[in-house]
């Protein structure tokens, strides 16, 4: 049931993302702007790789908030820390498989750009490996939860290690 709820609001995300480019503005229907991360990662869970790497190279990892305010992802440290112990592991639970979403679809990103670097298609690869390294500094957000942080963390040591390759 949990697993619903989640593709439901993942594929509404979706729909208040594409509603227009005020990204930063309010839709009639939420209050909440929409989620910059969401796009990229419903096409990911609907299996659209192709359209999930597209959509995270052209994502503006430095707009806010990347993630929808009713994501555990969207959560603070201290707010974490916050919660009782069952809401912790509650949202734990749903957490988990929206970071491993995000790591495998930076994994399909870096791949994209190591096989346009192969091509000598540098132009694309450094295009792939940049929107990997804002969206780590985003993630990498002292705002943020630690595990997010950490992901980010990982994803600007991978981008530097793979534009290392191509000479930046």
């Amino acid at each position: 049931m949990r697993a619903i709820t989640i593709n439901t609001l993942l594929g509404f995300s979706l729909l208040l993302a594409g509603c227009g480019k005020k990204a930063n503005a309010p839709t009639a229907s939420s209050s909440s702007p929409a989620a910059v991360a969401q796009p990229a990662l419903t096409a990911w869970q609907q299996g659209d790789q192709s359209a999930a790497i597209s959509s995270f190279v052209a994502t503006d990892w430095s707009s806010r908030p990347l993630f929808p305010p009713n994501s555990p992802l969207s959560l603070s440290e201290d707010q974490f820390k916050a919660l009782s112990n069952g809401e912790r592991q509650s949202k734990s639970a749903e957490m988990m498989p929206q970071v491993d979403s995000l790591k495998r679809l930076a994994a399909a990103v870096a791949q994209a750009g190591r096989e346009a670097a192969s091509k000598g298609d540098t132009v694309l690869a450094r295009k792939h490996f940049n929107s990997l390294k804002q969206c780590g500094a985003a993630l990498n957000s002292p705002d943020g939860l630690r595990l997010v942080q950490l992901v980010g963390q990982g994803l600007q040591k991978l981008a530097d290690a793979e534009l290392a390759k191509i000479g930046q």
